[in-house]
């Protein structure tokens, strides 16, 4: 599987949705 920065975007447009709501711990450990 590719991963985002492997894509080539010239000339074109792209839709990105990102989850922000991650639970973290006092170490900004993500705990989900």
């Amino acid at each position: 599987m590719q991963t985002i920065d492997q894509f080539n975007f010239a000339g074109k447009k792209a839709f990105v949705r990102v989850d922000f709501n991650v639970p973290l711990d006092e170490n900004q450990n993500i705990t989900d």
